[in-house]
């Protein structure tokens, strides 16, 4: 699912319109049903309700809402932040409408008028809120800041169309004031604010409603970020056809591990097999060799010496987990990633190797996946975690172009970028699972994909979004205190089964 900055979805209006033929007031009158259909779904007993509309074209909407509610026998009062002579268009079309019906309409040109219509809107059940739409990109000033003020004060439930008031559909960053809305009814498709906190935390629960705008008009803008959902992971995790054996589904080396560091080897192995991976073989010394056997029995161990050789015949490489943090380790990690040809999983002390250097990630522009936490993508990067996280996805594509490499930033809604400038947002996943090993766990999980001969976007975006959906299932029976990786890893095949029956 593409998001979308208001710029965007401007041009997606527009193309709607020019193009295919869609009269702008069809589309208001569909934004209007979405609203009201999310209202009564939400809000079935609301007998009254207050529509507070700015004078472009989201007050538009709010007034073609507000005459559907009517029909629908709900009292409406009509709230207008200005002068009701503003409203052009669309949206003048509505206001006539209201007027015809005998709707009662309150402006609000100043304070005093202010006052006088907050006392004929307080008596509701839901507010909507259609004061700005997906254009605003300044805070609110004057009588709106007022206004916005007044209607958060209002101890009643808000509906917002579009976005709440106070944002900036393209930014993360909300305004001062803006609305807390309940619930937001978006249309086509979700924007920046809806997504990223802080921002998206004023939305509520958000709502992308159907208006009948093309598929077509939507292409046509070439958006690169998306929302990762379950349609774009299920042909990945098809259920298994019977003629099959585990050389169908790949057999991953894991190079990790080492003295003290055992856990992040086994962890990946776990995620490996769970993930689905016919066969796991950890590379590793000795010692953390008889460990790793121990903790995950149905997978293999090689020792050390002449990996490249070891691993000619694997269908996958994920390196890194548990190495050694010291220049002798790093050394050999480089050594050993610019001879690997085989789809590769770079992740933990495999990307320290590359402190930065991200143009020795992948010179020959083989298929390989990096997985950095915002730490180690400032090593590699030569910047600070601060800066990465000021900017996380302008920060995931310049590393994507930078390594040449699928870059995974880990985080909350983590992301996924191709150095094409392709990006997308994950929404699985929870804070529980801010604990050690979880990256072992991810590394594996992709790892796994990847052996099975699936694309490295893919698979990353496929591996990332199972990973956190194995982890929202672990919260649903845990909480979210106290999540173990090991507890992720064991939940991805119910995971799996689960995605498969959406």
């Amino acid at each position: 699912m593409k998001i979308l900055t208001s710029a965007q979805m401007r041009n997606i209006d527009r193309r709607a319109t020019d193009r295919f033929g869609i009269p702008s007031l069809l589309l208001m009158e569909n934004a209007a049903i979405a609203c009201v259909d999310a209202i009564f779904e939400h809000y079935p007993s609301a007998d009254r309700a207050s529509i507070f509309c700015g004078t472009g074209a989201n007050g538009g909407d709010g007034l073609a809402i507000a005459r559907h509610l009517h029909n629908r026998g709900v009292g409406v009062t009509i709230i207008i932040a200005g002068h009701r002579e503003k409203f052009t268009g669309d949206s003048e079309t509505n206001l006539r409408i209201c007027e015809r019906l005998n709707l009662p309409i309150y402006e609000v040109t100043d304070d005093e008028s202010l006052v006088d219509a907050i006392a004929h809107g307080t008596d509701c059940d839901v507010v909507v809120d259609a004061i700005f739409g997906t254009g605003l990109n300044r805070a609110p000033q004057g009588l709106y800041e007022n206004v916005i003020r007044t209607v958060g004060e209002l101890a009643v439930p808000i509906v917002s169309v579009d976005v709440p008031s106070g944002l900036d559909a393209s930014s993360a960053t909300p305004f001062e004031p803006c609305i807390q809305a309940a619930v937001t009814v978006t249309f086509a498709a979700p924007k920046i604010c809806h997504v990223f906190e802080p921002a998206a935390t004023f939305c509520g629960e958000v709502i992308v409603a159907d208006i009948s705008i093309p598929g077509g008009a939507v292409d046509d803008e070439d958006v690169t970020l998306s929302l990762t959902t379950p349609a774009d992971v299920v042909p990945y995790i098809a259920p298994r056809l019977a003629a099959t054996h585990k050389g169908t589904y790949g057999h991953v080396a894991i190079i990790g591990g080492s003295p003290g560091r055992t856990g992040a080897a086994v962890l990946a192995a776990r995620g490996a097999i769970r993930g689905g991976a016919g066969l796991v073989t950890v590379v590793t010394d000795p010692e953390s060799a008889a460990i790793v056997s121990a903790r995950s029995v149905e997978s293999m161990t090689y020792m050390r010496d002449d990996v490249l050789a070891f691993i000619r015949n694997k269908s996958a490489v994920l390196i890194g987990p548990g190495l050694p943090d010291d220049e002798e380790s790093y050394a050999r990690v480089r050594k050993l990633v610019a001879a690997i040809e085989l789809p590769l999983v770079i992740d933990a002390s495999g990307l320290n190797a590359f402190a930065g250097t991200p143009n020795e990630l992948n010179p020959n522009a083989r298929p390989r996946v990096i997985t950095p936490h915002p730490g180690e993508l400032a090593r590699i990067l030569s910047t600070d975690a601060a800066s990465i996280n000021a900017d996380r996805i302008g920060a995931a594509t310049s590393a994507a172009r930078a390594s040449n490499c699928v870059v995974v930033l880990k985080g909350h809604h983590t992301l996924i970028a191709d150095p094409t400038g392709e990006a997308a947002v994950n929404p699985t996943g929870n804070p529980g699972m801010a604990s050690g090993g979880m990256g072992d766990v991810l590394g594996g999980v992709i790892a796994a994909l990847l052996a099975r001969g699936i694309d490295t976007f893919d698979a990353a975006r496929a591996g990332v979004y199972l990973h956190g959906f194995a982890g929202d299932l672990v919260k649903e029976e845990l909480g979210d205190t106290g999540l173990a990786a090991l507890d992720v890893a064991e939940k991805l095949p119910i995971a799996m089964k689960r995605l498969q029956s959406t």
